[in-house]
This record gives C-alpha cells, sequence and structure tokens, in this order.
C-alpha cells in the first residue's frame, strides 16, 4: 500500500490482520526494503501482525532531491504520522541496522505509541566529536562514490567483513534496484555518524526494549552489552553463529526471543 505522508509516498505493507494478536512494525537497514523481513515473517505471524514499511528513499518509498529530508527530525515525523493514522497503537517497534537507530529515535520522541521497542543491530550514535567527525567524512566519501560508480561501491559493501555469509541474490536485487542519489542523501542525512548521538537518553527509554546482536559481530555485541547497563527495562540477547545481518541468519532464533517478550508486552 502507498500513501502520502508528510509530502512522500510511503510503501508500506500488512502481511497479517488478525484483530486477536497485535502489531509489529519492521523498519529495515541501509540500502534494504521490507521484502528482506521475509525469512522472520515466516515464523512470527502465529503470535502478531507484522507490518513492513519501505524507509525514506528505500525500495518503493520515494526519496527526496535535498538531503536535509532525510535527517533524524524528518523521518521520525514521517514515522509518528505514519503509525499514528494507519496503525493501531500502542504497538511493537522492530528496527535492524539504520532501522534500529531510527526505532530509537522515534521510541524516545513518542514512547506512548509502543508496547515495545525490538533494536536488532541496533547503536545509540558516536558520542566522540572526532569519531563522529571522522564518521561523516566516511560517509561522505561513501556518498560521492554511490553517486559516480554504484555497482562498484555496492561491490564493496557487499564484501564488508560484517556482512560475511549473508548476502542472498533477492537482498543484492533489492540493493541493485535503489536509487543511488536518494540512497547517497540518506547516508549524508541520517548515517552513523550524523544522527544525533543519545546515550544520555537511554535511561529514560519507557518502552520496554528487547536487545538482539549476533555472536560475531563483536562491535554490535559491545554497544547492546553497554545499552543493556543503560536501559532500565531491557534483554539482551546474543544469537549463536549469527553475525550483523541476524534476522536474515537466524530468523527462528529471533522469533524465540520475540513471542515471550510480545506476549508478555501486549496491552
Amino acid at each position: 500500500m502507498k500513501l502520502n505522508i508528510r509530502g512522500i509516498e510511503y510503501f508500506f505493507e500488512k502481511h497479517q490482520d488478525n484483530d486477536e494478536l497485535p502489531t509489529l512494525v519492521l523498519l529495515h537497514g541501509f540500502m534494504g526494503s521490507g521484502a528482506l523481513f521475509k525469512a522472520l515473517i515466516q515464523h512470527i505471524n502465529p503470535f502478531c501482525n507484522p507490518v513492513t514499511i519501505d524507509l525514506l528513499g528505500h525500495g518503493q518509498t520515494e526519496g527526496a532531491e535535498l538531503h536535509y529530508r532525510f535527517s533524524t527530525k524528518e523521518q521520525v515525523a514521517d514515522l509518528v504520522k505514519l503509525i499514528q493514522e494507519q496503525l493501531p497503537t500502542p504497538t511493537f517497534l522492530y528496527g535492524y541496522s539504520m532501522g534500529a537507530r531510527l526505532a530509537l529515535q522515534v521510541a524516545l520522541h513518542r514512547p506512548d505509541l509502543f508496547s515495545g521497542l525490538i533494536l536488532e543491530s541496533g547503536t545509540f550514535g558516536i558520542e566522540v566529536d572526532a569519531e563522529r567527525q571522522a564518521r561523516q567524512a566516511l560517509d561522505a566519501s561513501r556518498a560521492d562514490q554511490i553517486m559516480g560508480n554504484f555497482s562498484d561501491f555496492l561491490k564493496q559493501w557487499q564484501n564488508l567483513e560484517m556482512f560475511a555469509g549473508s548476502t542472498s541474490p533477492e537482498q543484492t536485487s533489492i540493493q541493485e534496484a535503489q536509487n543511488p542519489y536518494w540512497i547517497a542523501n540518506s547516508l549524508l542525512a541520517f548515517g552513523t555518524g550524523t544522527m544525533p548521538c543519545v546515550r544520555d537518553r537511554l535511561s529514560a527509554l519507557s518502552p520496554p526494549t528487547l536487545l538482539i546482536a549476533g555472536v560475531k559481530d563483536a562491535k554490535f555485541v559491545r554497544i547492546n552489552q553497554t545499552m543493556y547497563k543503560e536501559i532500565d527495562d531491557a534483554e539482551l540477547h546474543i544469537i549463536p553463529k549469527a553475525g550483523h545481518r541476524v534476522h536474515i541468519e537466524s530468523p527462528e532464533e529471533i522469533a524465540l526471543k520475540l513471542e515471550p517478550f510480545i506476549k508478555n508486552h501486549q496491552l
């Protein structure tokens, strides 16, 4: 389904509509789309109604010519409006990687909309100014590469160690179909170096939170261990044999963690 959200044509899909089950909104990662949750959805249909949203400039959702439109503030406003107007609330919110960063920002902005928050391979942002600036420079360089030679960028991105063994033909097809201009703008305005760091707000996060990371993804294991210590109502699950893309590598394991979390916190 497509609908206009603050001047942008967003694509979202309700994969099931069972009045007796709670809703779970799923937000994908950078250069992905809601279609990449297909394997996970097969395992979670029995206990929730999955809804996937193609994020700004990704998949079947429009982008914008000016990169400021991809900023945290703008995307949070988009999702709040979509969720309020189209879905029963409070709902559950799930984000992977870039989607986890956005889900965290949305939940901090409007905690009343959510019964629970699930963050897979997420982060609260970069605290040290020098590291933030270095990441912004890296993302700017990557954006230039995307605009100059998207196919070369894709090859390098797919070969990153954090994605080893988790790139499928379907994922490659989805990445190749992205609009390079919109993807570059997303990186410039909502890369990890540009997103506001919210570590100092984690203790105020009110929705119960489920943190998920793959054991092979050492960097994000460390980040999520930090988040677990600072979020008052949190669970942390490190998934065996998985890397960064846990929902693709181990969907059954995620479903096993999700089911009791959702059942324990649904209203």
